[in-house]
């Protein structure tokens, strides 16, 4: 496992927007006061996630939104090094599929979290590379899951 593929702490995040929420029967209280707290949900997380890339409160956080990027692109960096050409399989997160894509794509931080915020899970996304040179094939690609039910399409 390779531990640079782990997904950021979203509480931690959250908890830089509305430190309350630290207390999760707090947050809960709160967005039951909301007609569709799934919803009010989301919107809040957009903004934490928003607030933390800003780097305008990187005190606030154990992994400040800089090192998080670091940390993953050094590993995909890493993996790809290791494969040697070979193929490789990766199961992992969309913050650090996003943070791959966005600096494929040479993506903002604002672009990055909205691919972020639309993808599926178990979506898969493919890269291709040779040598120096990497390209996104697929992204978010998750057919599998709609030949068998649609239903099991879920985003969060």
């Amino acid at each position: 496992m390779l531990e640079g593929l782990n997904e950021f702490d979203h509480l931690d995040v959250i908890k830089g927007l509305r430190p309350e929420w630290a207390d999760r029967a707090a947050m809960m209280r709160d967005l039951a006061d909301f007609p569709k707290p799934a919803k009010a949900f989301q919107q809040t997380f957009e903004k934490a996630v928003a607030r933390w890339a800003s780097g305008d409160h990187d005190q606030d956080y154990t992994e400040t939104w800089q090192t998080f990027r670091e940390r993953v692109l050094a590993t995909v960096d890493e993996l790809i090094e290791l494969a040697n050409g070979a193929d490789v399989l990766v199961s992992t997160s969309g913050g650090p599929i996003s943070v791959t894509i966005g600096d494929l794509l040479d993506l903002s931080n604002e672009k990055v979290q909205a691919l972020n915020n639309v993808m599926a899970n178990t979506g898969v996304s493919r890269l291709l590379y040779s040598g120096g040179r990497r390209s996104l094939s697929v992204f978010n690609n998750y057919s599998h899951l709609e030949v068998e039910d649609p239903a099991l399409v879920t985003f969060r």
